[in-house]
């Protein structure tokens, strides 16, 4: 009988081999693109003559991030909208959670019901919010108007505070449900004993939700709140369909700002950079992630 370290070996190098197509086709798919990205922001790349010239620049394009106002504008903007994105998002959704958790709330229609906004594809879903907000027919316009609220049609994407808070409500509205649902699962989770332990002990449903609820739901809420972070990130469809950055470059965020930058610009040194940026701050956070989900006993390691 083979002893457990060499058995434990002999699955582990099964495992590898198994996993080998995988890690092949993602290392062509995603490492390829990745290791040309890095390459590229430490060019300068300029598109001539039918061909391209690149020529090594070192840290010039990352230099260039320093004294870069636009940049500087899209990384404040970045970090307000995934603060504010990721607040609202984690709240809502564990009220929704906590909805859904009652007796009242266990119906199956509820669920679907929510789950509508996260199914709709995400440039369908901004387009629909661009006809929402439009500011001659939208229908935001025209109920705020039927209820007295507003004399006239407003400009919602018009003024910098407005585009920006707006941008930032409609992602709250798509990413709440797939967050509430993860919410409810690890809500699902909690022991009901101790909710027991808790009404013979005469807490009330406020320390009921602080001292049993939410310590036992530590690890639901940092996953929501880390993978929320890193999908406020990753924002473009809503920018590139709803305001192209504008107005005033007001909600131009560090991934459009890549975009524009490479392919309007064709500036691909310098979008690279940007993107490089982008690419570290989800690198951090992914490996935030897996220190999170991994078990106890494992990480102990």
């Amino acid at each position: 009988m083979p002893s457990p370290a060499t058995y434990e070996q002999r699955r582990q190098t099964a495992g590898l081999f198994l996993l080998a197509p995988s890690i092949v086709v993602l290392l062509a798919i995603l490492g390829y693109p990745i290791v040309e990205s890095l390459l590229l922001a430490f060019q300068k790349v300029q598109l001539a003559a039918g061909g391209i010239d690149r020529q090594f620049v070192g840290l010039a394009n990352f230099q260039r991030l320093v004294a870069d106002e636009t940049f500087r504008r899209a990384l404040l903007n970045t970090l307000y909208f995934a603060a504010a994105e990721v607040v609202l998002v984690v709240l809502i959704a564990f009220a929704i959670a906590l909805l859904l958790n009652h007796p009242f709330g266990r119906a199956g229609l509820f669920r679907i019901l929510l789950v509508v906004p996260w199914a709709i594809a995400p440039v369908a879903n901004a387009v629909l919010w661009k006809w929402i907000l439009n500011a001659n027919y939208g229908v935001l316009n025209g109920l705020l108007q039927s209820l007295g609220i507003i004399d006239v049609y407003q400009v919602w994407l018009g003024t910098p505070v407005s585009a920006l808070n707006f941008l930032l409500l409609v992602d709250v509205w798509k990413s709440v449900p797939f967050v509430a649902l993860l919410l409810l699962a690890g809500l699902q989770r909690v022991p009901s004993v101790l909710y027991k332990a808790a009404y013979m002990d005469g807490a009330s449903r406020l320390q009921t939700l602080m001292h049993v609820t939410l310590p036992s739901m530590r690890a639901a809420i940092a996953v929501a709140v880390v993978l929320q972070t890193i999908w406020s990130l990753r924002i473009f469809d809503l920018v590139f369909v709803l305001t192209r950055g504008g107005p005033a470059d007001a909600t131009v965020l560090l991934n459009f700002l890549a975009y524009r930058v490479t392919f309007n610009f064709l500036d691909i040194g310098y979008g690279a950079a940007i993107a490089n940026v982008i690419f570290v701050m989800t690198i951090l956070l992914a490996i935030l992630y897996i220190r999170l989900v991994r078990p106890a006993g494992e990480a102990a390691r």
